[in-house]
């Protein structure tokens, strides 16, 4: 059931479905923890804060399902981050990992994101391997 329950949130965040993702929480039981370290400590603030920042990321941004895979009580789902920037498609990889409830609602997210945009603050690109 917890693959389910990731990807009816993916679905829902793509469909812009707020009211549905709504349903994809626990109502009680929820902590999300984001790609810079921020926490948000409910269902409702979380539900919020996607109503006010995703309909300003663009038309062409969604989040594209790569694989979901799952265990007891936990889901993983990699996903590719689309979005526009100056008129060009960037894409992020990114891994969101759920805790998911008896009744299949997400209580926990934590989000990871590689910065392949970015270079490493220390040592530059010398720091890492090849880029494609």
């Amino acid at each position: 059931m917890t693959v389910a329950a990731a990807t009816r949130f993916l679905d829902r965040y793509n469909a812009r479905d707020f009211d549905g993702l709504a349903a994809c929480f626990s109502p009680t039981d929820f902590h999300r923890i984001g790609p810079y370290g921020d926490h948000i400590t409910s269902a409702a603030e979380y539900v919020a804060f996607l109503r006010d920042v995703v309909p300003t990321l663009g038309a062409a941004y969604r989040l594209v399902t790569e694989r979901v895979f799952a265990t007891d009580g936990h889901a993983v789902a990699e996903v590719t981050e689309e979005y526009e920037v100056d008129g060009t498609l960037r894409r992020t990889p990114e891994v969101i990992v759920f805790d998911v409830d008896a009744d299949d609602r997400i209580t926990r997210m934590h989000l990871y994101v590689q910065r392949v945009h970015d270079l490493p603050p220390a040592g530059g690109r010398a720091a890492m391997g090849r880029r494609d």
